[in-house]
């Protein structure tokens, strides 16, 4: 399949989702020519959105000074991991095997890492006083 061919499929699949992380996605992808080139860039995001991630969580966990709090944030993270990886294999079933998954699992994980690092992040950035957040 050619690049055109793919970037043209990927557009119309972010139009019929309606996603604006994977419009944005597509655009960091722009020069890429191959299927391949494709699936690393989506990687690459991904890889960028889990870091960012990672470092969220670990700020918040750091915030969080007694051991019960620390417990039931490591077991939200925990199901939220297998949420995260049940859902997107379930998104992107229609794809295994052929060249595209790669990229749109990719795609799928960075897009979900994204808004779970907001929801860590307003958490890790609460006003004392406000009752939507733990501590």
């Amino acid at each position: 399949m050619s690049a055109a061919r793919v970037l043209m499929l990927a557009a119309g699949l972010a139009a019929f989702l309606g996603a604006g992380p994977v419009r944005a996605q597509m655009a960091n992808c722009a020069g890429a020519q191959t299927q391949m080139a494709l699936n690393a860039c989506a990687g690459k995001e991904y890889k960028k959105a889990d870091a960012a991630l990672n470092q969220v969580y670990g700020k918040l966990k750091g915030k969080l000074t007694k051991p019960a709090d620390r417990k039931p944030l490591a077991a939200a993270e925990r199901a939220w991991i297998a949420y995260r990886d049940a859902e997107c294999a379930f998104e992107t079933g229609g794809t295994v095997g052929g060249s595209i998954h790669p990229m749109l699992m990719a795609m799928c994980l960075n897009e979900k890492t994204l808004v779970h690092t907001a929801e860590l992040s307003r958490q890790l950035n609460c006003k004392e006083g406000d009752p939507s957040c733990v501590h």
